[in-house]
């Protein structure tokens, strides 16, 4: 089968996509085949380009044969796999290869990889999750997970125990648990003087999620037990996952080489919701309480996601704050703007809230972002150099200040309400499909923010 042609390729890819997704679970699927693109065919390579590292080292680690394989029945040739990253040059083949006790899980159902939102805070920690949880032992071992308290660190935790339990051995033993309740069995072991009987119960261990590591600090005798139940772990290429709110070098109390096994395998960080992720949690978690998604108005949901997004957990509060309210004050059917201002008027915003921005700084942020003056931001002037940083401005005043179309106008020379609307969307589109202009008005949006 001679294959010289893209279109040839693109068919190729797609008859592997389509083996694919009938033979891996959904999230393996669109995780590591779906953003895989092809590229082109040389020799008898088949090059294509993965989106991340991640999705690279998984697609070779775990799908590579597999692929090789559907390469060999579809093209009836020796194809074998190159898999390239978008940010590197480097390129890896692929070659086909040569032909206890148990205990209860800790694990809390509802947190699944499908109902984890994920955006660009995240998405890192996410992949690197699924795929420690696709393959446990063999890929970023041990995994550990830092970032501030109450941010999705803990829903991972259990979203990889539960995708262990369904999809690998039943006899599996995933045990999830805080460093805390740790500490407590190891007193009540050595107050019973069976610290050995605890070792056991943690070899038998085959993915262990060990969460908030960072309270094991101070505590000399627990670490040392903790150091050689890792160990035992690690050399039965077991899987460890480990969460904390901070960088494993940055943790104090911990004996140094207790750290330096924290940090030995991959380690990837969490970062509070940006405004787009927080916006589509509180939309998930409307949909999951069949709240009626239709009965609220998106300009309170762009509140909350503007205003509440320090983490998921104070964001999540402030949506059951706004129900109460509607439901047991207000008695409303219908959740407007001013049943949300009303709601939450008594409370004092959270530290590092945008709801004290105006437009004036929001435009003077993209004015000096892009060396430009704010009275050039608001001209007449129609050149490149100066549309894209204005709708930019106006785009940011829609979304982090909840402005009407019309008071935008005003704030931006008098402008038409319909002009507005249209440099939204224009940015909009600019957000999701371009990487440059993406980074640009995520770095002002933290620029205010900071502030």
């Amino acid at each position: 089968m001679e294959v010289t042609q893209n279109q040839t390729i693109q068919k190729i890819w797609k008859e592997i996509l389509n083996r694919a997704e009938k033979k891996f679970d959904a999230n393996a699927y669109s995780t590591f085949f779906l953003p895989v693109r092809p590229l082109y065919v040389d020799d008898q390579q088949f090059v294509v380009e993965a989106p991340s590292r991640f999705v690279k080292e998984v697609l070779i680690g775990q799908f590579g044969q597999t692929i090789n394989d559907y390469l060999k029945t579809i093209t009836e040739t020796d194809f074998y796999l190159v898999v390239k990253e978008a940010s590197e040059n480097t390129e890896t083949k692929v070659f086909a290869k040569e032909n206890a006790v148990r205990l209860s899980s800790n694990l809390n159902p509802q947190f699944l990889f499908e109902n984890f939102v994920v955006g660009p805070s995240n998405r890192e920690c996410y992949e690197a999750s699924l795929a420690a949880a696709l393959e446990p032992g063999k890929f970023y071992n041990p995994l550990f997970i830092y970032g501030k308290s109450g941010i999705g660190k803990t829903h991972l935790l259990h979203a990889i125990g539960n995708y262990c339990k369904e999809h690998h051995n039943k006899t599996m033993n995933i045990y999830y648990t805080t460093a805390n309740d740790f500490v407590d069995d190891f007193m009540r072991s050595n107050q019973n003087k069976d610290i050995e009987s605890l070792k056991a119960k943690f070899r038998s261990i085959d993915v262990l999620l060990l969460d908030d590591v960072q309270f094991l600090a101070g505590k000399d005798k627990t670490g040392e037990v903790f150091f050689h139940i890792f160990n035992n772990l690690f050399n039965e290429k077991k899987q460890i996952v480990l969460t904390s709110d901070r960088y494993p070098n940055d943790l104090r109390g911990l004996e140094s080489r207790l750290v330096s096994r924290f940090a030995s395998g991959l380690t990837v960080g969490m970062d509070a919701p940006e405004y787009e992720t927080a916006y589509a949690i509180l939309k998930r978690k409307i949909e999951a309480k069949n709240l009626g998604i239709k009965n609220i108005d998106d300009d309170v949901l762009h509140y909350l996601a503007s205003n509440f997004s320090s983490d998921v957990r104070q964001l999540e509060g402030s949506l059951t704050r706004l129900f109460f309210y509607a439901t047991t004050i207000n008695k409303s059917d219908r959740i407007d703007m001013d049943l949300a201002l009303e709601a939450f008027k008594s409370i004092t915003p959270p530290k590092g809230n945008i709801s004290s921005l105006t437009a004036d700084q929001v435009k003077k942020a993209v004015a000096e972002y892009y060396s430009l003056t704010t009275s050039q931001l608001i001209s007449k002037s129609r050149t490149n150099v100066l549309t894209i940083p204005r709708h930019i401005a106006i785009y940011l005043c829609r979304t982090l200040l909840n402005m009407t179309f019309e008071d935008i106008g005003s704030a931006f020379g008098n402008r038409d309400h319909t002009t507005v609307m249209n440099a939204c969307l224009k940015i909009e589109k600019l957000y999701t499909e371009n990487e440059n202009y993406k980074l640009a008005i995520n770095k002002i949006k933290k620029l205010l923010t900071t502030k």
